[in-house]
């Protein structure tokens, strides 16, 4: 599956393709599930949500994989993801975990001797 160009749409909602076989299959990831995804404060704001739909893009796009196994799509039906479906994928090496904030990064001093 590959993914192509994201819109958000009117309900906060963020939409992206990805390739299903032959075909490309429209998914949405709801509002809610980028706001739990990256534990943003409420109301989000349209860049907020952008940012966190970008920074769990791995997680989105396994999420949509495998709903899409567990459920296959009828021809023009489109794929909707909710928090439920971020929340229980496992881990995977490099993905930030569903329901986390972005740390920022403190160099470490040196130690006295």
């Amino acid at each position: 599956m590959e993914e192509s160009i994201m819109t958000e749409c009117n309900e906060g909602s963020i939409g992206f393709e990805v390739q299903d076989g032959i075909r490309r299959v429209r998914c949405f990831v709801s509002r809610e599930a980028l706001e739990g995804a990256a534990g943003l404060a409420l109301p989000s704001t349209p860049s907020s949500r952008q940012l966190s739909f970008n920074r769990f893009r791995m997680l989105i796009n396994s999420a949509a994989k495998a709903k899409l196994a567990r459920n296959p799509l009828k021809t023009g039906d489109h794929l909707t993801l909710e928090c439920e479906d971020l929340r229980v994928m496992p881990a995977e090496a490099g993905v930030p975990l569903f329901g986390t904030q972005k740390t920022h990064y403190t160099p470490a001093t040196p130690r006295q001797l």
